[in-house]
């Protein structure tokens, strides 16, 4: 069994796919309050959340803003990847004990290049985060 079996964004790999990119990945575990990563931290990486919630928040005039929460078996971090300039754009913290599965940059970015599929799935994701951040920072 991949790594990456469960994620059912990449449901549409075959066997040999996921098990390739499984190679590029690791499991990362987080304790509670533990961040992940800092607003304008370099993105190396897409994270995929395999157990419990991980808060986003940024800081906008002052203020700690909470942004969304990310629950099991949802990416995590993919915008600073696909969209912009390679900066995380906000803060991401385990809300309690977390698992993940580090996907890095350039093996992601290869099975969108050959499943341009999986990039509009990972699209959509990034438009409805970007709304939402639109109408908690307005």
């Amino acid at each position: 069994m991949a790594l990456v079996d469960w994620i059912k964004l990449l449901a549409d790999l075959s066997e040999s796919e996921k098990n390739n990119l499984s190679l590029f990945c690791q499991e990362k575990h987080l304790k509670a309050w533990e961040v992940l990563f800092f607003e304008q931290d370099e993105a190396s990486a897409m994270y995929l959340l395999k157990e419990w919630k991980i808060e986003i928040s940024r800081m906008h005039n002052g203020e700690k803003i909470l942004l969304w929460e990310v629950q099991a078996e949802e990416i995590l971090w993919e915008m600073a990847l696909f969209w912009d300039a390679n900066k995380r754009m906000a803060t991401a913290t385990a809300i309690e004990d977390c698992v993940l599965v580090v996907v890095l940059w350039f093996s992601i970015k290869e099975l969108t290049q050959k499943h341009p599929d999986l990039m509009d799935k990972i699209k959509l994701i990034i438009n409805d985060r970007s709304i939402v951040n639109k109408q908690k920072l307005n």
